[in-house]
This record gives structure tokens, C-alpha cells and sequence, in this order.
């Protein structure tokens, strides 16, 4: 479904909460507990009418609650990546279009199940998690946790299958389907996203371009490349190379000069995907197996080290005195053309004086299919019930698929259409890229544990130019005894 076409019923949103039309809006400082009230107004549920689509209706039963509360444990704002809450809204938010949409939306469930969601915003969740669910505490129905980190936890016992959850429809639109595909293992997954969620969006991967810098060098239309899949890795260093330029003279290429690409060895695994590629494949009987061995993989892994190692061409964050900060400032100095990074970094770019434009991360060549984009489900949210929510699970599961349902047409909307596709983005043709980056989203078993530390050879090749086919016969067997071991306990444990 193309979300940024419809924009009526955030307008009415917009309205009917109260609040300026605005994309403005200072986040303020956020309290590390908080619970949400529960409003008496009913105007939310002409929000969620204004709108309608082609997903089946919502299959739940009437249900009242009583009051419970429904406890949430999530981020807090700034930790990483974390620009968005999924749950928690603030009342000094107000007129922030994604915060006012997660009040639209939760206001709707409480007062429909006559519940209450409480939200508990912290920097460490993990250990939090950690530390009620060792403790055998129910001190939370749901915990928001990087996904790496849950699939991880998971294998303490410490998570439910969402497959065994009651009332959560798994095969529903508003979950996430791609997820399912490339991270359930056996029939089990342990950590979810969806509609419910901002995150899945938030941590995907997207090219800048400066469209300042594009126009001084006569770069073609590169929306059009990209709708045509003529947008490959050859032709953003090609075009790269028209702009790039040792300004001040010196034969030395650094951060003061100009240059076709910014990024870091560190990010080679990135376009390793990006390229088509996977770490690790699920069968059809959902068992993992690597999938590096082929010659395409290995030819793929020779041309990124000579592309990253291109230093006329590509800038390197390590290499800068700021890092990341650097690179980004040499982009919105209009001394580089394309900036790879993930779609949370453009809120760093909403000031920026010059237009910029968006893309999708480029094919490897021309007989590619499709766009990859990985999620980053190292600093990627996901949804995960514990093992300690047993008195409330039914509520709870209840609760979830409202949530997730009713997220469409509230959250998910105001993320796309007004936070992303008007608020921040500069043109149409940058909405028309988002709808391929988040139509082509991909997970990946393999960058979720790290078997073997799989990934880090993916950098170690860049940054040293050894042959991936030397990486690989060193750590083949470390990889396949370290996925072994998860094997063991997916094929073991019933929760």
C-alpha cells in the first residue's frame, strides 16, 4: 500500500487533537517513567475513518478490561538511533504529528477495551528485561528491545513464541511479513514488528544525494536510473568520480576536499546486502544455512574492497577527525555528491540550506532484481512478550493485535505522509524512493547472531583487502558450530 498518497486524514488529525498543522516541534526532555492518560475525547475514531484500505477487518471479540494496565518498557528518547517512540506520547509533544497519532491511537484502544497503557521509558532496557524476567517479576506485559539482543535473550528462555500467541493473526498485513520470512526458525520467532512499530522504518538504509552538488555537475536523473534499475554500484562511483577533487591541492585526500562518496570500511557488509546477497538462507522447513559459498559472493566481496578502497572517491569516517559528524558536515557543505546512511539520519538534514534527494541503496549490477535494504537490527527495536506474563497474556495478546490494527491508520500514516514524505523529504521523487527502501526491506539470521562473528569478516575484508575466500576457510568452521548451537536450542525448547 502506498502510504504518502493519502494525507486527508492527518490533516484531520491534526484538527481534531487540537493542534497546529504544524512539523514543528521541540521533543523536550522526557521523563523515565511515564503513564499514558486516558482521555475522554472521542474524536479519534473519525481518524481512523477518514481512511480506509484493502486489509481484512479486524477478527477480534468485545472485551473489556476493567482497567488493566497494560505495561510497556521501551527506549528512551536519544538512546542511539531512537528519534520515535511507538507507545509513549507527551503531552508537551503536542502538535509533533507522529507523537499525536500514538495519542489518537492509544486513546482509541483505552477507552474501547477500557484499558490502560502504561509506558516505561528507559536507556537500558535490555538489562532491565533482563533483570525482572530473571528475577521472575511481571513487571511488564511487552518489552521493546534491539532485535539482536532479544533473539539473543530468546535463547535463555526468556521470550514467548509468537506463533503460539493467542488472538495475534501472524499472517495479518499489519505484521511484518518480512521478518517472518528470513528470521523465523523452525516455527519460531521471538521478536515482532509491524504497523505497531516505527522502527522497522526508522533503521533501514537509504543514499543521499546533494542536489546542489548533482545540478553543478550536470549528474543525470537519478530517480529515473533508480525506477529503471539502472541505479548500480558502477554508476554511483562513476558519478561520484565527476564531482570528486582534491580542492585545496595538497595530494592528499582528506575531509577537506570534495568526493563522490562518504561512508566507512565498516560499512562493506552493508552493500554486501545491498549487492543481493545473504549471510544465511532459511529452507523451506525454516533451518538456517549459510550462503556465502559461491562464486558470485566471492566476486561481489573483491569488488568492495576495491570500492571501498578507492580513496580518491570515498571518504571514510574513521578516517575523519569527527567521524560521522564529519561526514556529515562535508555533505551538507556541498563537497559530496551521495551520503549512504539509514533513513533516521535525515532528521540531521532538515536544516540543511541546499536540497537533498533520497535513493535506495544501488543494485550490484544491472541483472539484480530487486533492492535490498537490511534492517539494522542491531539498533532496530522489536516487540517481545516475556515468559513472566502469564496471568495477563490474554489481555495482553488482545491488546497487540488492536494496536497493531489501529497503528495503520494513525502512526504508521503520520510517519510516512507527514513525517517523512513532507516534513522532512525535499521532493516527491524522495517519497517515490521510500516506497521502494521499505518495500524491499530484508533481515538476516547470520547479521542478527553473528555466528562465528560472520559479520565483522565482512569489514575485516574491506579494511585489510584480504579475499573473502580466505576470511571464510578461516572461520567456516567457528560459524557453523556457533549456528549449531542455536539450532540445538530452537529444535529443543517449546516456549
Amino acid at each position: 500500500m502506498n502510504f504518502k498518497r493519502i494525507l486527508p486524514a492527518f490533516l484531520l488529525l491534526c484538527t481534531v487533537m487540537g493542534t497546529a498543522a504544524s512539523c514543528g516541534g521541540d521533543s523536550g526532555t522526557q521523563p523515565a517513567e511515564t503513564t499514558a492518560a486516558v482521555g475522554g475525547d472521542d474524536t479519534t475514531a473519525a481518524v481512523t475513518e477518514a481512511v480506509t484500505d484493502d486489509r481484512p477487518a479486524l477478527d477480534l471479540p468485545d472485551a473489556d478490561f476493567g482497567g488493566e494496565k497494560l505495561r510497556i518498557l521501551g527506549y528512551e528518547l536519544g538512546v542511539d538511533c531512537i528519534h520515535q517512540y511507538d507507545f509513549y506520547y507527551d503531552e508537551a509533544m503536542a502538535g509533533e504529528l507522529v507523537n499525536d497519532a500514538i495519542r489518537a491511537r492509544n486513546l482509541l484502544i483505552e477507552e474501547r477495551y477500557n484499558c490502560e497503557i502504561e509506558v516505561t521509558n528507559d536507556t537500558a532496557p535490555a538489562t532491565t528485561a533482563r533483570n525482572s524476567i530473571s528475577a521472575g517479576s511481571d513487571d511488564f506485559e511487552i518489552m521493546e528491545l534491539y532485535i539482536n539482543n532479544a533473539m539473543s535473550m530468546a535463547m535463555e528462555g526468556m521470550f514467548l513464541n509468537w506463533y503460539d500467541l493467542p488472538s495475534v493473526k501472524m499472517d495479518a498485513p499489519w505484521w511484518d511479513q518480512a521478518i517472518q520470512r528470513d528470521l523465523a526458525m523452525f516455527d519460531k520467532i521471538y521478536v515482532m514488528t509491524g504497523d505497531i512499530s516505527v522502527y522497522d522504518e526508522e533503521l533501514n538504509y537509504c543514499v543521499y544525494f546533494n542536489k546542489k552538488v548533482a545540478n553543478d555537475y550536470d549528474v543525470p536523473d537519478v530517480y529515473q536510473m533508480a525506477r529503471d534499475k539502472t541505479w548500480t554500484m558502477d554508476q554511483m562511483k562513476s558519478l561520484g568520480k565527476q564531482v570528486a577533487a582534491d580542492l585545496n591541492g595538497d595530494g592528499v585526500r582528506d575531509e577537506n576536499d570534495r568526493f563522490g562518496i562518504l561512508s566507512d570500511g565498516g560499512m562493506a557488509f552493508l552493500f554486501y546486502f545491498t549487492c543481493g546477497n545473504n549471510l544465511v538462507t532459511l529452507d523451506e522447513e525454516g533451518v538456517p544455512h549459510f550462503t556465502v559459498e559461491s562464486q558470485r559472493t566471492f566476486d561481489i566481496c573483491e569488488y568492495l574492497v576495491e570500492y571501498f578502497n578507492d580513496t580518491d572517491n570515498m571518504l571514510w569516517a574513521s578516517k575523519c577527525s569527527e567521524t560521522w559528524t564529519t561526514l556529515d558536515k562535508v555533505f551538507m557543505e556541498n563537497r559530496n555528491l551521495f551520503r549512504p546512511g539509514s533513513i533516521y539520519d535525515i532528521i540531521y538534514y532538515r536544516n540543511m540550506e541546499h536540497d537533498f534527494g533520497i535513493l535506495p541503496y544501488p543494485l550490484y549490477d544491472e541483472q539484480q532484481e530487486d533492492y535490498y535494504h537490511l534492517i539494522a537490527t542491531h539498533v532496530a527495536p522489536g516487540i517481545c512478550v516475556p515468559t513472566t506474563n502469564v496471568d495477563k497474556l490474554d489481555m495482553t495478546c488482545h491488546l497487540l493485535e488492536a494496536l497493531a490494527y489501529e497503528s495503520r491508520d494513525t502512526v504508521t500514516k503520520a510517519y510516512y505522509d507527514l513525517n517523512l514524505y513532507t516534513k522532512m523529504a525535499r521532493d516527491d521523487e524522495s517519497g517515490d524512493m521510500l516506497d521502494i527502501i521499505f518495500s524491499t526491506k530484508r533481515y538476516d539470521l547470520g547479521f542478527v547472531f553473528n555466528w562465528g562473528a560472520i559479520k565483522s569478516q565482512l569489514d575485516v575484508m574491506a579494511t585489510s583487502g584480504k579475499s573473502f575466500s580466505t576470511v571464510w576457510e578461516s572461520k567456516e568452521s567457528a560459524c557453523e558450530k556457533a549456528m549449531q548451537e542455536t539450532l540445538d536450542f530452537y529444535m529443543s525448547n517449546d516456549y
